[in-house]
């Protein structure tokens, strides 16, 4: 694929409700695409949109899957940069997980999601390395016992080091031993993630398998330094609206980090259109104080399915609310957070010529 991620974005700016993504929240996500190559459609990608913020910026995440054109991308961008950067390190990873069948990259992940810190970014700033979060292959066919299946903390922590430039995990690894050991017997690591930009260093390890009644058990257990009452009442305040939800918690030198993230998921997938379905969510999330009205409205009008026309071809644009994280902190104000899919596809039912 020849142009830039970006010429794509141009074209569904009218998708893009204003209350979601204007103004220079919409310039820092096109400064970004510029430089990502078109084959970020391949795969799916998606943005994080702060709820409780009035300002109308976003997040970006893409997916990369091993051996693929945009994996060839990060590679050649990692073989430029400066030895030992955040750039050359997730190359070097990126190469291993193809070309080394016996690494843990290879034996036990499936892509890598990068996540893009562009919310609030001061505008001429370069954006900052971006957060790596590795996805666990599944070990059967049918199966998803993600990264507690594989029982290697030590691995799993090495490699996440290894893709963000890190010199090891610094007294890290008891932690996350006590975070697998106390996941319930049908949970499992989801996704890991090392976020090098961010202070002070941390891993995130998401959780999913967990039901909502074993989270305040499992906190104590994994000796998360906030309130347990308060993440059993946001979980009770949604539970009638939720399918299931995952945990996402921070590791750092000193142990479980204060921040703690609920997540809340509907039945669907990434990108998959479901607009009537989340209006009473979204009413929920802003009748509890953690989604401004003007975010609201934004979010009840993301997910949709549209057919736009380009200089060469027309693509079929499909948008969906993967889920909402809920975020807690001791001494801060409760906030949550929509995670929403985007895929663009050429259409070919619109390019076949007409029957004669």
């Amino acid at each position: 694929m020849c142009g830039s991620f970006a010429s794509i974005l141009n074209g569904c700016r009218p998708l893009f409700p204003p209350e979601l993504l204007d103004s220079g929240g919409w310039e820092r996500l096109l400064d970004r695409a510029r430089l990502l190559p078109l084959s970020v459609l391949d795969t799916h990608f998606g943005f994080e949109f702060h709820l409780g913020e009035p300002s109308p910026d976003a997040d970006l995440f893409v997916v990369v899957l091993p051996g693929s054109d945009l994996s060839r991308h990060y590679i050649l961008e990692g073989a430029r940069a400066e030895r030992g950067s955040p750039a050359a390190a997730l190359a070097a990873g990126l190469q291993e997980q193809v070309g080394n069948p016996d690494s843990y990259l290879a034996r036990s992940v499936s892509g890598v999601v990068l996540e893009y810190d562009l919310a609030g970014l001061a505008p001429g700033r370069p954006t900052p390395p971006p957060g790596v979060f590795l996805s666990p292959r599944r070990s059967a066919p049918g199966s998803w016992d993600g990264f507690s299946g594989h029982r290697d903390p030590a691995g799993l922590l090495a490699a996440l080091a290894a893709t963000v430039g890190w010199n090891g995990h610094e007294g890290m690894l008891g932690t996350v031993e006590r975070i697998f050991a106390a996941l319930p017997e049908r949970g499992y690591v989801f996704h890991a993630g090392a976020l090098p930009a961010r202070s002070p260093r941390a891993f995130r390890i998401l959780l999913k398998g967990v039901a909502r009644e074993e989270v305040p058990a499992l906190l104590e257990q994994v000796e998360w330094p906030g309130p347990t009452g308060e993440a059993a009442d946001v979980l009770a305040s949604m539970d009638d609206l939720v399918d299931y939800i995952a945990v996402s918690l921070d590791v750092s030198a000193r142990g479980t980090g204060p921040r703690l993230g609920l997540e809340l998921y509907r039945p669907l997938k990434w990108f998959a259109v479901d607009r009537t379905g989340w209006r009473p969510f979204i009413a929920r999330l802003e009748e509890l104080g953690w989604c401004l009205p003007a975010k609201a409205e934004g979010l009840r009008r993301w997910p949709g399915a549209e057919r736009l026309r380009g200089n060469a071809e027309i693509h079929l644009v499909r948008q969906g609310i993967n889920h909402v994280k809920v975020v807690i902190e001791r001494g801060a104000r409760t906030v949550a957070k929509a995670y929403v899919g985007m895929s663009v596809r050429p259409d070919g039912s619109m390019l076949r010529p007409p029957r004669a």
